[in-house]
């Protein structure tokens, strides 16, 4: 009867009805998932960005005076620069990506979704100066924002009434999320070029007077960095004008077609110009940096000395030769993406002049990109030696550690499923206790096991094999080098490219694939436990060998657990730091101190800043190469 009751809601009534029951459900799991939001800001977030903001500052063991990119400049040299335009390019990149998600998802809603993007318009430096105020410690400062976001959220309550049938939160977020990106991509680009001209500006004061004395000239550097954001903006111009003319030629508007082609072109050559400008200034910035031999020398050093205890004459030489080395880059970075986008047009081109053309445009832009990035060596040069070395070292600890605990795993995880029978749990068992047991004590023991004395079990080892023992911890010589005098001799040179890992920094290897390998092992297997029986039944009906069944039954099945396994293995090396810490020794400081040692030996010494500015790079190319790594797996792993 109480159905029978339930009065019939018409459809108008029904289609009022919906948007409040998803108000409600959407509410409904907001609350659900408040306090772990809470504690993620608090103890996720919140860090990270306190962390950003302290490298930004200086001093030591309490941060203090703004000093903005200086920290990274310190740590990268020139790439410092590049790192940061290059994080603003990726802020605006994503949210054009996301409006053409938007606009993808929602074709026939995109008046709607415009609407939207006004209120985001208030949210967006309502948020930035929020974070301003909060870490600059000035909590009058949070007032006007507070208040412009309130006022944005009740214009999205009127767009949400004005635009029914919509999917009002989700565009709120998004409108949002677009604005907001596209915002911190602007201001980290203006910011960029703003600190390259500060953080010059002083060495550029000091020994403008002696240039002009001397009858030198040394370009002004603001001109260079205005000629290339107008082309920046025209290059931005080009791309609408180009989309304004596509849209005009398939309405067939003629007018418009011919005015947005000419203003395109127009927009272009502008382009060229400005870029032509900036090259042939960066130019002159460097035949100018090069000709401060020409200066007095005790002129010269009486300027320095205006700039600060730490100041000398290649530093300054650094500074006149920064900009130019970070155009250059940028630019053959510029042509490079160009000369992709020109060759697949080639590819696609119906006719073969137009083909040749096309590719022949492509290779001429590639070689000339190589050859303005051939400028990366001397921007890095300028940088820290310390920190690209604990670069290098903690990629060859990476990609060498990851394989081999990989391989490893996979072996024991087939062993142990396909070949074990009677105690496979208490293999299982004895293979993740390396995993599971503390760290610092496992290396305390490998510290032992790789000791220096005779009798230790590592040079027993060598012993049997015949080979004299080795000094596994204080060692620096590149493990390849070693092996190389084993065989010919102490006379034996091999390159320094071809060293290999030193033989420390190889017991750290040998360290973290003895613990994952089994953790490796226990996952694979629950992995080869997925594979379905008919597949291998099925094969061994056709003949199939057993390798034939790994190679095309069992790899590709448990590649999502290969996949994840990778992931995590690459993050977790890139991270490392207890086992190292703990294995290294006073004469293994310079050959086995990776990036994180580093930057735990800076916090320890109260460089705060700059340690957080190397933590920050290292956790770019950690996400970089994840991204990579989905994007190259991502045709790779079969999910079933």
């Amino acid at each position: 009867m109480g159905l029978l009751a339930t009065p019939i809601m018409t459809g108008q009534e029904a289609s009022t009805a919906r948007p409040r029951i998803q108000w409600r459900e959407t509410l409904l799991g907001w609350l659900f998932v408040a306090p772990a939001t809470l504690i993620t800001l608090i103890f996720g977030l919140y860090p990270v960005i306190y962390g950003f903001f302290v490298s930004l500052k200086g001093g030591q063991v309490k941060p203090s005076g703004f000093v903005g990119l200086l920290n990274y400049v310190r740590v990268l040299g020139g790439v410092g620069y590049i790192f940061a335009l290059a994080v603003g390019l990726v802020f605006i990149g994503s949210a054009y990506r996301l409006w053409q998600r938007v606009i993808t998802t929602h074709p026939t809603g995109r008046g709607a979704f415009v609407a939207y993007l006004l209120p985001a318009l208030i949210i967006g430096p309502a948020v930035l100066a929020i974070a301003v105020a909060i870490f600059n410690e000035t909590p009058a400062g949070l007032t006007a924002p507070l208040l412009a976001i309130l006022l944005a959220l009740a214009l999205f309550a009127v767009v949400a009434r004005l635009t029914p049938g919509t999917p009002a939160i989700s565009h709120a977020l998004r409108a949002s999320g677009i604005v907001l990106l596209a915002l911190l991509g602007l201001v980290t680009l203006l910011f960029t070029l703003q600190q390259i001209s500060a953080n010059t500006v002083a060495s550029f004061a000091a020994i403008r007077p002696l240039y002009d004395a001397a009858g030198l000239y040394l370009p002004a550097l603001d001109s260079s960095l205005i000629a290339v954001g107008i082309a920046a903006i025209a290059l931005l111009a080009v791309w609408l004008l180009n989309r304004i003319h596509r849209h005009a030629r398939n309405t067939e508007q003629h007018g418009l077609s011919i005015l947005s082609s000419s203003m395109r072109l127009l927009a272009l050559l502008t382009v060229i110009v400005l870029l032509l400008f900036a090259v042939a200034r960066a130019d002159q910035l460097r035949s100018a940096a090069m000709n401060i031999g020409q200066i007095d020398p005790a002129k010269l050093s009486d300027a320095i000395t205006t700039l600060g205890p730490v100041a000398t004459v290649d530093s300054v030489v650094s500074d006149v030769l920064m900009w130019p080395q970070v155009f250059a880059v940028l630019l053959g970075s510029l042509l490079l993406g160009t000369a992709y986008l020109i060759w697949q047009n080639a590819i696609k081109r119906q006719t073969t002049p137009g083909l040749l053309a096309g590719l022949l445009l492509a290779i001429f832009l590639i070689v000339g990109g190589w050859l303005l990035i051939g400028e990366l060596p001397g921007a890095v040069a300028s940088g820290s030696a310390d920190f690209y070395n604990s670069l290098l070292r903690t990629a060859t600890y990476a990609f060498v550690t990851v394989p081999f605990e990989m391989v490893f795993g996979l072996i024991i995880a087939y062993l142990l499923f396909h070949e074990i029978t009677v105690g496979r749990s208490l293999f299982r068992i004895i293979y993740f206790i390396p995993y599971i047991a503390p760290t610092v004590a496992t290396a305390a023991v490998f510290s032992v096991v790789f000791s220096l004395d005779h009798a230790s079990p590592a040079n027993q080892f060598m012993h049997v094999l015949g080979l004299p023992p080795q000094q596994w911890l204080r060692n620096p010589s590149g493990i390849f080098q070693i092996i190389a005098r084993l065989i010919g001799g102490p006379q034996v040179q091999l390159p320094s490219f071809l060293v290999g890992p030193s033989l420390p920094l190889s017991t750290a290897i040998i360290f973290s694939t003895w613990v994952f390998s089994g953790y490796n092992a226990v996952i694979f297997m629950a992995g080869l436990g997925g594979v379905p029986r008919e597949l291998y039944e099925a094969a061994e009906v056709d003949g199939a060998s057993r390798w034939a069944n790994f190679r095309f039954i069992t790899l590709p099945m448990i590649s999502p657990t290969t996949f994840f396994l990778a992931v995590l293995a690459i993050i977790g090396t890139f991270q490392a730091l207890t086992h190292i810490y703990v294995l290294r020794t006073t004469a293994s400081r310079g050959s086995m101190d990776v990036a994180t040692v580093l930057i735990f030996d800076n916090i320890r010494n109260g460089q705060l800043p700059s340690a957080s500015a190397m933590a920050f790079v290292l956790f770019a190319l950690i996400l970089v190469l994840t991204l990579v790594q989905n994007r190259v797996a991502k045709d790779q792993v079969f999910y079933g």
